[in-house]
């Protein structure tokens, strides 16, 4: 089923959240897509502005969790939205609904889409 592909796609995103590999987690975005950052309040679709961002967010050692998730497919679309938790150096723990949609781009499943937002 559709759901076990898109949860490979996340978890290739949390390992290279995790690892710090600025390359990997570049590579899990389409070059074509729109970001809006869960520590950011402007949407864009630059990859000079999802670099910087992650950049910064791994300067601070993040550790993300996944607490509730729904995934979807519509046409060649895939949809996973709900919310997730990071953990920062130092224990601050900022929550957040997400949605992340995916397409296949040359083979590969690949975010076009991903909306971030801190739960207040």
């Amino acid at each position: 089923m559709y759901n076990s592909i898109v949860i490979r796609a996340r978890k290739k995103w949390i390992d290279a959240l995790k690892t710090k590999n600025l390359y990997g987690i570049l590579n899990c975005y389409s070059k074509v897509h729109m970001f809006k950052g869960t520590m950011r309040n402007r949407v864009t679709n630059s990859e000079h502005c999802l670099r910087e961002y992650f950049q910064t967010l791994m300067k601070r050692e993040p550790n993300v969790t996944f607490l509730r998730s729904n995934i979807i497919k519509i046409n060649d679309m895939y949809f996973d939205s709900g919310t997730y938790s990071f953990t920062f150096h130092g224990n601050e723990i900022v929550n957040a609904n997400y949605q992340f949609v995916y397409e296949v781009v040359d083979g590969e499943l690949k975010i076009v889409s991903h909306f971030s937002s801190i739960i207040r």
